[in-house]
């Protein structure tokens, strides 16, 4: 049967250093049926330049002033058709067979609303692994072990849980997440879909 349209959505703002990386992996997953959508927040130090690069290959690009990076992923959900969602930041990327395995197991796991998996740690010159565990509500609390890049959604989750709440600039993917196990319990898959940036102007890290 013919591949899910997959929804890929990356904020940006001033990430020129990383952003051409994450476009690549995003568009060399080679994936037959991709949407992938990004919203700069009007970088001014070159990101343009690399968006336009591969404009020909999006379905939707805009660079204009938003309201932060919830803002900005609304923005791209709320433009996005496809059944499987996710969401990319522009220093992260996805690694090899990412989206296909996603696919997959989301046409083979009918009830799953949410998947996700493990990631790399890229930090400088250094990686490891952040992994994952089935998911169990008892154990969550404290421990967080959803990494954000590697997490995928149906598009009905947009309808059932609502978008992510603009108020929140730093756990805005936990409250997400909440509100999404209210009606459906995610499904760990032990595979490695993502490599997360550990540097000291990122924002989960900077002061």
């Amino acid at each position: 049967k013919p591949w899910p349209r997959v929804s890929i959505v990356t904020p940006s703002y001033n990430q020129a250093p990383f952003l051409e990386e994450t476009i690549r992996s995003v568009l060399l997953q080679n994936y037959p049926n991709l949407e992938y959508i990004i919203i700069d927040g009007g970088s001014a130090d070159g990101s343009m330049e690399i968006i336009k690069k591969y404009a020909p290959w999006l379905a939707y690009w805009v660079s204009e002033p938003d309201r932060g990076q919830s803002h900005a992923i609304n923005k791209g959900f709320k433009r996005a058709t496809g059944e499987i969602i996710g969401w990319l930041n522009s220093d992260d990327v996805y690694l090899p067979g990412a989206l296909m395995r996603v696919a997959e197991e989301f046409s083979e796991s009918a009830a799953s609303n949410m998947i996700y998996g493990d990631c790399q740690l890229l930090a400088g010159d250094e990686t490891g692994l952040i992994q994952g565990q089935p998911f169990n509500l008892e154990n969550y609390f404290g421990k967080w072990y959803i990494c954000q890049p590697a997490s995928f959604l149906r598009r009905s989750v947009l309808n059932s849980a609502g978008y992510l709440d603009e108020s929140l600039h730093y756990v805005m993917d936990q409250d997400w997440w909440l509100r999404i196990i209210r009606d459906s319990t995610p499904l760990y898959i032990p595979f490695l879909f993502a490599g997360f940036r550990s540097w000291p102007g990122s924002k989960t890290y900077a002061p």
